[in-house]
Protein backbone atom coordinates (compact mmCIF):
# COMPACT_ATOMS: atom_id res chain seq x y z
CA UNK A 1 0.00 0.00 0.00
CA UNK A 2 1.60 3.26 -1.33
CA UNK A 3 1.21 6.63 0.71
CA UNK A 4 -1.54 7.76 -1.04
CA UNK A 5 -3.43 4.72 -0.28
CA UNK A 6 -2.82 4.72 3.37
CA UNK A 7 -4.35 8.61 3.29
CA UNK A 8 -7.26 7.52 1.80
CA UNK A 9 -7.58 4.36 4.01
CA UNK A 10 -7.41 6.51 7.30
CA UNK A 11 -9.53 8.86 6.50
CA UNK A 12 -11.97 5.98 5.55
CA UNK A 13 -11.07 3.77 8.52
CA UNK A 14 -10.85 5.93 11.34
CA UNK A 15 -12.69 9.42 10.29
CA UNK A 16 -9.51 11.13 10.10
CA UNK A 17 -11.40 13.85 8.58
CA UNK A 18 -7.96 16.18 9.11
CA UNK A 19 -5.92 14.49 6.68
CA UNK A 20 -5.75 15.23 3.37
CA UNK A 21 -3.53 14.71 0.28
CA UNK A 22 -1.73 17.85 -1.17
CA UNK A 23 -2.79 19.55 -4.32
CA UNK A 24 0.35 19.16 -6.08
CA UNK A 25 2.12 16.08 -4.50
CA UNK A 26 -1.15 14.01 -3.81
CA UNK A 27 1.61 13.56 -0.21
CA UNK A 28 -0.25 13.73 3.20
CA UNK A 29 -1.02 17.02 4.74
CA UNK A 30 -2.93 17.84 8.39
CA UNK A 31 -5.31 20.36 7.96
CA UNK A 32 -5.68 20.31 11.71
CA UNK A 33 -1.64 21.01 12.04
CA UNK A 34 -1.41 23.06 8.88
CA UNK A 35 1.76 21.28 7.12
CA UNK A 36 2.58 18.12 4.86
CA UNK A 37 3.85 15.09 6.78
CA UNK A 38 6.66 12.86 6.23
CA UNK A 39 4.99 9.18 5.38
CA UNK A 40 6.95 7.78 8.42
CA UNK A 41 4.71 9.71 10.93
CA UNK A 42 1.82 9.09 8.81
CA UNK A 43 2.92 5.50 9.57
CA UNK A 44 3.70 5.81 13.18
CA UNK A 45 0.65 7.91 14.42
CA UNK A 46 -2.12 8.40 11.77
CA UNK A 47 -2.38 5.13 11.11
CA UNK A 48 -3.30 3.59 14.88
CA UNK A 49 -6.57 5.06 15.98
CA UNK A 50 -5.71 5.86 19.78
CA UNK A 51 -2.71 8.10 18.46
CA UNK A 52 -4.91 9.74 15.82
CA UNK A 53 -7.71 10.16 18.47
CA UNK A 54 -4.77 11.86 20.86
CA UNK A 55 -2.99 13.72 18.22
CA UNK A 56 -6.39 15.99 17.53
CA UNK A 57 -7.18 16.24 20.98
CA UNK A 58 -3.36 17.64 21.20
CA UNK A 59 -3.67 20.23 18.71
CA UNK A 60 -7.49 20.98 19.71
CA UNK A 61 -6.99 21.45 22.90
CA UNK A 62 -3.59 23.60 21.78
CA UNK A 63 -5.63 26.04 19.38
CA UNK A 64 -8.51 26.54 22.50
CA UNK A 65 -5.54 27.32 24.96
CA UNK A 66 -4.41 29.84 22.46
CA UNK A 67 -8.35 31.46 21.70
CA UNK A 68 -8.07 31.51 25.51
CA UNK A 69 -5.01 33.37 25.89
CA UNK A 70 -6.02 35.63 23.20
CA UNK A 71 -8.89 36.66 25.14
CA UNK A 72 -7.28 36.54 28.52
CA UNK A 73 -9.16 34.22 30.17
CA UNK A 74 -7.49 31.70 32.66
CA UNK A 75 -9.16 28.85 31.02
CA UNK A 76 -6.12 28.81 28.87
CA UNK A 77 -4.61 26.39 31.39
CA UNK A 78 -6.63 23.53 31.34
CA UNK A 79 -6.38 23.50 28.30
CA UNK A 80 -3.09 24.17 27.98
CA UNK A 81 -2.26 20.98 30.30
CA UNK A 82 -4.51 18.68 28.44
CA UNK A 83 -2.69 19.70 25.11
CA UNK A 84 0.47 19.23 27.04
CA UNK A 85 -0.76 15.79 28.34
CA UNK A 86 -1.76 14.53 25.02
CA UNK A 87 1.49 15.76 23.46
CA UNK A 88 3.47 13.67 26.21
CA UNK A 89 1.21 10.84 25.53
CA UNK A 90 2.03 10.59 21.83
CA UNK A 91 6.18 11.00 22.80
CA UNK A 92 6.18 14.52 21.12
CA UNK A 93 8.10 16.00 24.06
CA UNK A 94 9.14 18.97 22.80
CA UNK A 95 5.38 20.04 21.64
CA UNK A 96 4.55 19.03 25.56
CA UNK A 97 7.23 21.79 26.81
CA UNK A 98 6.41 24.24 24.66
CA UNK A 99 2.78 23.61 25.48
CA UNK A 100 3.79 24.60 29.32
CA UNK A 101 5.47 27.00 28.51
CA UNK A 102 2.69 29.01 26.84
CA UNK A 103 0.97 28.74 29.85
CA UNK A 104 3.62 29.76 31.85
CA UNK A 105 4.27 32.98 29.95
CA UNK A 106 0.16 33.38 30.45
CA UNK A 107 0.43 33.26 34.10
CA UNK A 108 3.00 35.60 34.07
CA UNK A 109 1.29 38.15 32.36
CA UNK A 110 -1.13 37.49 34.82
CA UNK A 111 1.08 37.56 37.60
CA UNK A 112 -0.08 34.17 38.68
CA UNK A 113 3.50 33.38 39.85
CA UNK A 114 2.28 30.36 41.72
CA UNK A 115 0.92 28.54 38.94
CA UNK A 116 3.76 29.60 36.19
CA UNK A 117 5.47 27.53 38.95
CA UNK A 118 4.06 24.78 38.95
CA UNK A 119 3.65 24.77 35.06
CA UNK A 120 7.45 25.13 34.92
CA UNK A 121 7.99 22.25 37.17
CA UNK A 122 5.49 20.29 34.54
CA UNK A 123 7.86 21.46 31.88
CA UNK A 124 11.26 20.69 33.45
CA UNK A 125 10.09 17.23 35.07
CA UNK A 126 9.10 16.63 30.85
CA UNK A 127 12.28 17.68 30.11
CA UNK A 128 14.27 15.76 32.29
CA UNK A 129 12.53 12.56 30.99
CA UNK A 130 13.23 13.72 27.86
CA UNK A 131 17.28 13.68 27.97
CA UNK A 132 17.26 10.37 30.22
CA UNK A 133 15.43 8.59 27.57
CA UNK A 134 17.57 10.59 24.65
CA UNK A 135 14.57 12.16 22.66
CA UNK A 136 15.88 13.17 19.69
CA UNK A 137 12.93 15.74 19.80
CA UNK A 138 15.40 17.86 22.12
CA UNK A 139 18.39 17.90 20.33
CA UNK A 140 17.10 21.21 18.78
CA UNK A 141 18.86 23.97 21.64
CA UNK A 142 15.38 26.29 21.00
CA UNK A 143 13.45 23.93 23.08
CA UNK A 144 15.73 24.69 26.27
CA UNK A 145 15.79 28.26 25.42
CA UNK A 146 12.50 29.31 25.37
CA UNK A 147 11.73 27.12 28.58
CA UNK A 148 14.70 28.76 30.68
CA UNK A 149 13.47 32.21 28.98
CA UNK A 150 10.72 31.73 30.17
CA UNK A 151 12.09 30.40 34.01
CA UNK A 152 14.14 34.01 34.32
CA UNK A 153 10.37 35.74 33.17
CA UNK A 154 9.25 33.62 36.32
CA UNK A 155 12.08 35.07 38.48
CA UNK A 156 11.84 38.61 37.49
CA UNK A 157 7.80 38.38 38.13
CA UNK A 158 8.82 37.29 41.25
CA UNK A 159 11.06 39.81 42.40
CA UNK A 160 8.25 42.18 41.07
CA UNK A 161 5.93 40.80 43.57
CA UNK A 162 8.57 41.32 46.53
CA UNK A 163 5.94 42.59 48.66
CA UNK A 164 4.30 39.28 49.55
CA UNK A 165 5.66 37.26 52.42
CA UNK A 166 6.11 33.95 50.74
CA UNK A 167 8.09 35.34 47.78
CA UNK A 168 11.68 35.34 48.90
CA UNK A 169 11.61 31.48 49.46
CA UNK A 170 9.73 31.62 46.11
CA UNK A 171 12.63 33.46 44.53
CA UNK A 172 15.09 31.27 45.20
CA UNK A 173 13.10 28.24 44.80
CA UNK A 174 12.54 29.35 41.13
CA UNK A 175 16.32 30.45 40.84
CA UNK A 176 17.26 26.88 41.55
CA UNK A 177 14.95 24.78 39.32
CA UNK A 178 16.17 27.61 36.71
CA UNK A 179 19.58 27.61 36.93
CA UNK A 180 20.35 24.74 39.32
CA UNK A 181 21.56 21.22 38.13
CA UNK A 182 18.83 18.22 36.09
CA UNK A 183 17.79 17.57 39.74
CA UNK A 184 15.61 19.82 40.93
CA UNK A 185 16.11 20.73 44.66
CA UNK A 186 14.72 22.93 46.87
CA UNK A 187 16.59 25.94 47.66
CA UNK A 188 18.34 26.60 51.21
CA UNK A 189 17.11 29.66 52.42
CA UNK A 190 16.45 31.73 55.46
CA UNK A 191 13.02 31.50 55.70
CA UNK A 192 11.45 28.58 57.30
CA UNK A 193 7.91 29.71 55.70
CA UNK A 194 5.13 26.86 54.97
CA UNK A 195 4.65 26.07 51.35
CA UNK A 196 2.44 23.19 51.77
CA UNK A 197 -0.45 25.38 49.46
CA UNK A 198 2.07 24.95 46.30
CA UNK A 199 0.88 22.36 44.34
CA UNK A 200 2.77 20.59 41.64
CA UNK A 201 1.24 19.35 38.55
CA UNK A 202 2.99 17.50 35.80
CA UNK A 203 0.88 16.72 33.05
CA UNK A 204 0.36 13.34 32.56
CA UNK A 205 1.37 12.23 35.53
CA UNK A 206 -1.33 14.36 36.39
CA UNK A 207 -4.21 12.43 35.96
CA UNK A 208 -2.44 9.61 36.41
CA UNK A 209 -2.72 10.89 40.24
CA UNK A 210 -5.83 11.81 39.99
CA UNK A 211 -6.88 8.46 38.77
CA UNK A 212 -5.13 7.13 41.97
CA UNK A 213 -7.04 9.47 44.28
CA UNK A 214 -10.24 9.07 42.81
CA UNK A 215 -9.76 5.58 42.79
CA UNK A 216 -8.75 5.51 46.25
CA UNK A 217 -11.13 7.90 47.32
CA UNK A 218 -13.89 5.19 45.86
CA UNK A 219 -12.63 2.18 47.31
CA UNK A 220 -12.41 3.85 50.58
CA UNK A 221 -16.02 5.10 50.81
CA UNK A 222 -17.34 1.25 49.54
CA UNK A 223 -15.92 -0.23 52.87
CA UNK A 224 -17.22 2.73 55.00
CA UNK A 225 -20.89 1.59 53.71
CA UNK A 226 -20.96 4.55 52.00
CA UNK A 227 -21.82 4.03 48.46
CA UNK A 228 -23.21 6.68 47.03
CA UNK A 229 -20.42 8.98 47.79
CA UNK A 230 -18.57 6.66 46.04
CA UNK A 231 -19.90 6.40 42.75
CA UNK A 232 -19.05 9.68 41.17
CA UNK A 233 -15.34 9.06 42.61
CA UNK A 234 -15.24 6.04 41.15
CA UNK A 235 -16.75 7.76 37.77
CA UNK A 236 -14.13 10.17 37.45
CA UNK A 237 -11.15 7.35 38.42
CA UNK A 238 -12.66 5.95 35.18
CA UNK A 239 -12.86 8.78 33.23
CA UNK A 240 -8.58 9.76 34.33
CA UNK A 241 -8.14 6.58 32.75
CA UNK A 242 -9.79 7.51 29.13
CA UNK A 243 -8.08 10.70 28.98
CA UNK A 244 -5.09 8.89 29.42
CA UNK A 245 -5.68 6.90 26.49
CA UNK A 246 -6.87 3.83 28.15
CA UNK A 247 -10.53 3.71 28.06
CA UNK A 248 -10.83 -0.03 27.55
CA UNK A 249 -9.37 -0.03 31.18
CA UNK A 250 -11.41 2.55 32.41
CA UNK A 251 -14.65 0.92 31.11
CA UNK A 252 -13.24 -2.22 32.64
CA UNK A 253 -12.39 -0.68 36.03
CA UNK A 254 -15.76 0.82 36.27
CA UNK A 255 -17.67 -2.61 35.74
CA UNK A 256 -15.29 -4.28 38.15
CA UNK A 257 -16.63 -1.83 41.22
CA UNK A 258 -19.79 -1.37 40.19
CA UNK A 259 -19.69 -5.15 40.47
CA UNK A 260 -18.40 -5.85 43.67
CA UNK A 261 -19.97 -3.31 45.28
CA UNK A 262 -22.43 -4.25 48.03
CA UNK A 263 -25.09 -2.04 46.42
CA UNK A 264 -24.54 -2.26 43.19
CA UNK A 265 -28.35 -0.55 42.46
CA UNK A 266 -26.83 2.26 44.25
CA UNK A 267 -23.73 2.68 40.93
CA UNK A 268 -26.92 1.82 38.43
CA UNK A 269 -28.89 4.54 39.87
CA UNK A 270 -27.18 7.03 39.60
CA UNK A 271 -26.98 9.64 37.20
CA UNK A 272 -23.09 10.13 36.72
CA UNK A 273 -22.56 6.18 36.36
CA UNK A 274 -25.19 6.33 33.56
CA UNK A 275 -23.58 9.27 32.23
CA UNK A 276 -20.28 7.80 32.10
CA UNK A 277 -21.15 4.32 30.48
CA UNK A 278 -22.71 7.08 28.15
CA UNK A 279 -19.52 8.61 27.35
CA UNK A 280 -17.75 5.78 26.95
CA UNK A 281 -20.71 4.16 24.58
CA UNK A 282 -20.63 7.33 22.24
CA UNK A 283 -16.31 7.41 21.82
CA UNK A 284 -16.22 3.57 21.17
CA UNK A 285 -19.23 3.86 18.61
CA UNK A 286 -18.12 7.63 17.14
CA UNK A 287 -21.98 8.12 18.17
CA UNK A 288 -22.32 12.16 17.49
CA UNK A 289 -25.95 11.74 18.17
CA UNK A 290 -25.38 9.94 21.80
CA UNK A 291 -23.99 13.22 22.45
CA UNK A 292 -26.60 14.67 22.67
CA UNK A 293 -28.18 12.97 25.63
CA UNK A 294 -24.49 12.74 27.17
CA UNK A 295 -24.66 16.56 26.89
CA UNK A 296 -28.29 16.57 28.67
CA UNK A 297 -27.52 13.90 31.31
CA UNK A 298 -24.84 15.92 32.31
CA UNK A 299 -27.25 18.52 33.39
CA UNK A 300 -28.80 16.29 35.39
CA UNK A 301 -25.93 15.32 38.02
CA UNK A 302 -25.38 16.45 41.54
CA UNK A 303 -22.24 17.63 41.61
CA UNK A 304 -21.15 17.96 45.13
CA UNK A 305 -17.42 19.39 44.12
CA UNK A 306 -16.83 21.72 41.31
CA UNK A 307 -13.66 20.67 40.46
CA UNK A 308 -15.03 17.04 39.60
CA UNK A 309 -17.84 18.86 37.44
CA UNK A 310 -15.02 21.04 35.71
CA UNK A 311 -12.74 17.55 34.85
CA UNK A 312 -15.81 15.79 33.69
CA UNK A 313 -16.97 18.29 31.70
CA UNK A 314 -13.45 18.92 30.33
CA UNK A 315 -13.74 15.45 29.53
CA UNK A 316 -16.88 15.53 27.99
CA UNK A 317 -15.50 18.17 25.35
CA UNK A 318 -12.96 15.68 24.69
CA UNK A 319 -14.83 13.19 23.70
CA UNK A 320 -17.06 15.33 21.44
CA UNK A 321 -14.45 16.72 19.74
CA UNK A 322 -12.61 13.40 19.12
CA UNK A 323 -16.12 12.04 17.99
CA UNK A 324 -17.12 15.42 15.41
CA UNK A 325 -13.72 15.80 14.46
Amino acid sequence: MDIRSEVRYVAAEYKCTWLGSTEDTGGPYCRLRGQALPGAEVKAKCLIPDLATMCIDAYSSLARGQDAIQSNSTDAFPWLLESATQFENLGETDNAILAYVKAIEFANKNDLIRKAYDFFIAARLVYEDGIAEEDPALNNASVLEELLSAGTSMIEKAQSLAERAPTSEMQAELKAAVLGGVTLKKAETESKLDTRDLIISHGRSLYTKKGEEYKDGAESYIKSGMVKNAVTLACMGALADLMLGKPKDGMAYLTKVAAESEDTQVFNEHPCFEWTKLIFKALINRDENLMITVNKTFLEIPWSFKDDREFARRVMESVERRITA
